[in-house]
């Protein structure tokens, strides 16, 4: 089991690991793996989903003025 989780790069967890064993013949149940890992307290990675939030620099061409509108941000000084 543990090199089951150490060859996934320590990304599975015991419902993976479980249908893994299950595929080599080996019977067991999520609950039974689960105790066993958290016993040996191993834990899978978890990874997260990185969100682009800033727009790059090559898109500035790409945006065009389309309601024609000047803006000056020094105008907003006195407010």
């Amino acid at each position: 089991m543990v090199k089951i989780y150490n060859d996934s790069h320590q990304l599975y967890g015991s419902p993976k690991i479980t249908e893994i064993l299950h595929k080599h013949g080996i019977q067991g149940c999520q609950k039974y793996v689960y105790s066993i890992m958290k016993e040996a307290n191993i834990k899978p990675k978890y990874l997260k989903h990185k969100i682009k939030t800033t727009i790059s620099k090559g898109n500035d061409r790409k945006l065009h003025n389309l309601l024609k509108r000047q803006f000056n941000p020094k105008d907003l000084e006195h407010v």
